[in-house]
């Protein structure tokens, strides 16, 4: 009896690692023949124009202290791929609260003494396309 288990067991085992072996199935992405095979991001943030009072930062770099009066502007995706939303202009000692801000592809900081306006965004491809650059308040 322990013969004809451990039998059955091997064709089990067999059967399921060439099953495997088989669906693993790699594409070639090398059609254009440069022979990298990185893909590409689908996102790629964008730098604000030159002399802007907004940067381009890393969430990591967010300072949510209780202290922190900087604004914060993110972009994230918002269910379907096409469709881009704009979270902000919101206070860093209030970003905690805000759970979106994980999600942001791209997440800027403010770094003038006045409330910021709101960037336009193209809601299909997640480009600023007006940076709002005021001198003064809303």
């Amino acid at each position: 009896m322990k013969k004809w288990l451990s039998i059955i067991g091997a064709i089990g085992l067999t059967a399921t690692s060439t099953t495997t072996l088989i669906s693993c199935k790699k594409e070639n992405n090398n059609e254009n023949g440069g022979g990298d095979n990185k893909p590409e991001p689908q996102y790629n943030p964008q730098q604000p124009p030159e002399g802007s009072n907004w940067k381009l930062i890393n969430y990591k770099d967010v300072d949510i202290n209780n202290n922190n009066e900087k604004y914060y502007f993110g972009i994230r995706v918002y269910g379907s791929v096409n469709n881009w939303i704009p979270y902000g202009p919101i206070k860093g000692k209030e970003i905690k609260q805000i759970s979106n801000f994980y999600g942001c592809k791209a997440i800027y900081r403010w770094d003038g003494d006045s409330q910021p306006e709101t960037p336009t965004i193209d809601k299909n491809t997640g480009e600023i396309t007006d940076w709002k650059e005021q001198k003064g308040t809303e």
